[in-house]
C-alpha cells in the first residue's frame, strides 16, 4: 500500500514548465469549472452585484468598511477565492498579479471593499488599494530580512 502511495504521489509531480503552461491555460479562460471568471475589479463588482440581494447589500452599508473587509472574509471572500481561482490562478489573479497584488488574502480583501465602497456609493480608488497592498507586502518582506541572519560572508580580494 505505501508503495503505491509513493509512486502514486511522485507519479503525479509536474515540472515548472508544466505548471507554467497550465497557469497559461487557466488565465485565458472566462469560465473555469463552469464558473464565470471576472476579467477585473469592475467586471467583479458587476457579478458580486448579480450574486446578492439587495437586503445583504443594505445591511453592509451599515457597517464599517474594515469591519466587512474582516467579517465577510471567510465566508464571501472563501467563495469569491474559490470560484474565482484566486490561487490556481485565473483572469482575475493574472490581472491582479500583473499590477502587483500577489497574495489570493490581498485580492479577496481588495474586492471586498471595492464592493463595499460601490454599495456605499463611494470611490473605489483601485489605484490606492493596490498600492496599499504593494506596499504592506514590501514592509513585511524588508522586516524578515532585517531578522535574517547571515550564514557566511565571502570577500573577493
Amino acid at each position: 500500500m505505501l508503495a503505491f502511495f509513493t509512486t502514486h504521489c511522485f507519479a503525479q509531480a509536474k515540472t515548472e514548465k508544466q505548471i507554467q503552461e497550465e497557469y497559461n491555460k487557466r488565465v485565458a479562460l472566462s469560465r473555469i469549472d463552469d464558473v464565470y471568471i471576472p476579467t477585473n475589479t469592475d467586471d467583479a463588482l458587476i457579478q458580486l452585484f448579480k450574486l446578492s440581494d439587495s437586503s445583504a447589500r443594505k445591511k453592509m452599508q451599515q457597517t464599517t468598511e474594515d469591519v466587512i473587509a474582516s467579517k465577510l472574509h471567510f465566508s464571501l471572500g472563501r467563495w469569491i477565492e474559490l470560484n474565482w481561482s484566486l490561487v490556481e490562478g485565473s483572469r482575475l489573479s493574472h490581472y491582479y498579479k500583473l499590477k502587483g497584488v500577489t497574495y489570493p488574502d490581498d485580492m479577496v480583501d481588495l474586492l471586498l471593499r471595492s464592493f463595499y465602497r460601490k454599495i456605499n456609493n463611494q470611490s473605489i480608488d483601485e489605484t490606492e488599494l493596490i498600492q496599499n497592498y504593494v506596499e504592506k507586502r514590501k514592509k513585511e518582506h524588508d522586516e524578515i530580512l532585517k531578522q535574517a541572519e547571515t550564514i557566511k560572508v565571502n570577500k573577493r580580494k
